[in-house]
Parts: structure tokens; C-alpha cells; sequence
């Protein structure tokens, strides 16, 4: 399980509660949006992963600002679909959702491992709509392709192996969100960190388990020391303490980076 998790990664009172469904071109989603106030918090799950990760977390924030989250189209209670599970997709649905219930943001965009990828997607598509990102241990494009290149062939096809025979063993729905991981993260070598925008990476650099190695996490560390030199506005907030999960594990410290950012957004 631990593999599997650091596999992942590599790449009071509420004024308002809304617990629903809403159908957006024949589709349906599920999603939840509580709280009152700008900006809005939107929180984006990680690969197969639904909007129940993030209720610690929205229930807390939700006491200071509207918070929305929701299944991905093909995941939980949201409908399924025969579409390609890209990033261009998951942005176009993710607008659709917010358009067809009237959520206009501005946004800070809150976004767990493949989430990373949508929610930096998503602002580089609508940069008028998002005042702010949060990556919480979000893959990045390099990673997988770093790590592998550092082992020995055998090694690293074993690796690519194992994960592939993971994910075969998956619900569909979840298979086909890992079927398009590697373009996403070709295309993601085109999405630079934007340099005018609030950012704030939460980096779990645990050490990982066998097959891994601590050399693993040291590339880690590079690649995201190398997006805050790119983007030298972005806060990089590191924890041992917790695996891919940060959010699960240590909510508070997800918490913390939200409220935040919603304060200095406010200001």
C-alpha cells in the first residue's frame, strides 16, 4: 500500500450547505458546496479519487469562505463516460459544472497529485478566474520519467510494470484516468508555473518504501526546488511526517496553507 501511494504521487456555522447533483450536457455531477464568500476554495482530487478526501479540510475552511468539491466526471457518484479521461476534458467539464451552477469565482484552486496537473491546467486556460493555487504533493511531469531513467533497465521496467499491473487490476473508471497519465504529463512540460499568481506547494519528502529509494526523494526535491526558482513567489512547505496523503494525515497543515491564502487574497 505504501508503494502504491508514493507511486500515486509521483506524477461552527455554514451559512450555506449544498450537497447535490446538477446535469451539465447530459452528465451529472456530484458535488458539494458549502460556505459563504469570495473567493471561492474549489478542491480537485487526486487519480480515482472522490470529493470524500477533502471533508475534514472543506469543513474547516468552508467556515470562512465558499468551498466547492466534486467527483470527476467517470468517478463516485458522478456519471460515467466513454471520453478520454485528459486534462483538456477534465478542465472543459470542470467550467461546465461551475457555469451551469453559477460559480464564478475568483478561485483558489486546491489540488491533490493529478490534481495538481487539472487545477494548473485549469488556470492556464481561465487565468482571469484564479487568484491562487495550492498543490498538495501534486505529480510532477518529470518525475516518473527522472526516477526511471536514474535505475538500472531491469530495474526500472519492473517498476513500470508493477504500476501498470496495478492499475489493470482497477475499476474502469480509474483505469482510464491512468491510461492518459503520460500525456498528461508530456503536456504539463508545456505549463510553466505562472510567476504573477500565489502558490503554495506542500511537498511530502517521506522516505518512500522498497522498491524507492531515499535518491528518489532527493529528485523530488530538486524538480520542485527547481519550480520555485522558476517561480520565485511560490511557497514550498515540507513535511516527513505524512506520505502522498498529506490531506489526510495532516489536515491542519492543508488548512493552514488555505486559510492563508484566502486571508492575503481578501487583503
Amino acid at each position: 500500500m505504501k508503494t502504491k501511494l508514493f507511486l500515486i504521487g509521483i506524477f461552527c456555522f455554514v451559512a450555506s450547505v449544498s450537497n447535490a447533483q446538477t446535469d451539465t450536457n447530459q452528465q451529472t455531477f456530484n458535488f458539494e458546496k458549502k460556505g459563504n464568500g469570495s473567493p471561492v476554495v474549489l478542491f480537485e482530487s487526486g487519480l480515482g479519487e472522490t470529493l470524500e478526501g477533502w471533508k475534514t479540510i472543506q469543513d474547516s475552511v468552508s467556515k470562512i469562505t465558499t468551498t466547492v468539491s466534486y467527483d470527476r466526471i467517470g468517478l463516485g457518484k458522478s456519471s460515467p463516460t466513454e471520453e478520454p479521461r485528459t486534462l483538456e476534458n477534465f478542465v472543459t467539464e470542470l467550467n461546465s459544472l461551475l457555469k451551469n451552477e453559477n460559480i464564478e469565482g475568483p478561485f483558489i484552486l486546491v489540488g491533490h497529485s493529478l490534481g495538481g496537473f487539472i487545477i494548473r491546467k485549469f488556470q492556464n486556460t481561465y487565468p482571469e478566474k484564479v487568484f491562487g493555487l495550492i498543490m498538495v504533493d501534486p505529480s510532477h511531469e518529470s518525475l516518473f520519467e527522472r526516477i526511471f531513467d536514474s535505475k538500472p533497465k531491469e530495474q526500472a521496467d519492473m517498476m513500470r510494470n508493477g504500476l501498470k499491473g496495478f492499475y489493470a487490476n482497477q475499476p474502469i473508471a480509474i483505469q482510464n484516468e491512468f491510461k492518459e497519465l503520460s500525456a498528461a504529463e508530456k503536456e504539463m512540460k508545456t505549463i510553466l508555473l505562472p510567476k504573477d499568481l500565489p502558490i503554495t506547494i506542500l511537498a511530502s519528502y517521506q522516505t518512500p518504501p522498497p522498491p524507492f529509494s531515499p535518491e528518489d526523494i532527493e529528485i523530488k526535491k530538486e524538480l520542485f526546488n527547481d519550480w520555485i526558482t522558476r517561480a520565485p513567489q511560490a511557497k514550498l512547505i515540507i513535511t516527513t511526517e505524512s506520505g502522498h496523503y498529506i490531506h489526510y494525515s495532516e489536515p491542519q497543515l492543508v488548512i493552514d496553507a488555505i486559510m492563508e491564502m484566502v486571508d492575503n487574497v481578501k487583503d
